[in-house]
């Protein structure tokens, strides 16, 4: 059961409603997040974009949201995700490893590597090492860089709001989310 009450839908402002209506999937954690009526079209815009728009590769994209789910425990977005982590070309090995919180194993190469570490030392302490973000420079460009620090925060945000707010798992629909969020962005 929820901590936090789903919105009445019937008593939100048209807008959210139709932003809501609009969504490819009435998933609990677009319902609870449209308690925030203002925040939630810029939010879901910002997804959107996330998922579709980003020049970062979509597996490391994939990869860090994943190590985020399990960073914050929020076993929701890790459900959604894994879907979308195949769909992009994420292994299952990768997977399995991330479930077991082994950022270092073989199925990972140098670039994931420096992704992952990266993401960790975001989610854990906020500033990474200047050691780990010359790292990740090698692979990736200050563009991309900026985009992973961007996908970090925005599903650090999704997990705290599914954790606080107790919402019961969906059926993953991550793949139709994907092709739809080019519409959203």
């Amino acid at each position: 059961m929820p901590r936090l009450q789903y919105p009445d839908l019937n008593a939100m402002h048209e807008k959210v409603r139709a932003a809501l209506d609009a969504l490819p999937a009435k998933l609990n954690i677009f319902r609870i997040s449209a308690l925030a009526e203002r925040n939630f079209e810029p939010m879901m815009r910002l997804g959107g974009t996330i998922l579709a728009r980003q020049q970062l590769a979509g597996n490391l994209r994939e990869l860090a949201i994943l190590r985020v789910a399990r960073l914050s425990k929020a076993e929701y977005e890790w459900v959604q995700h894994v879907p979308i982590a195949e769909m992009v070309g994420c292994t299952k090995e990768q997977i399995a490893a991330l479930e077991r919180d082994d950022a270092d194993a073989a199925c990972f190469d140098e670039k994931e590597r420096a992704v992952l570490a990266f993401t960790d030392e975001v989610v854990q302490s906020v500033r990474p090492s200047d050691e780990t973000l010359a790292a990740l420079k090698k692979y990736c460009p200050d563009r991309e860089v900026m985009e992973l620090t961007i996908a970090i925060g925005f599903y650090m945000l999704m997990a705290r709001i599914m954790v606080v707010s107790g919402i019961e798992l969906d059926e993953p629909v991550g793949d139709k989310i994907v092709r739809a969020s080019t519409d959203l962005a």
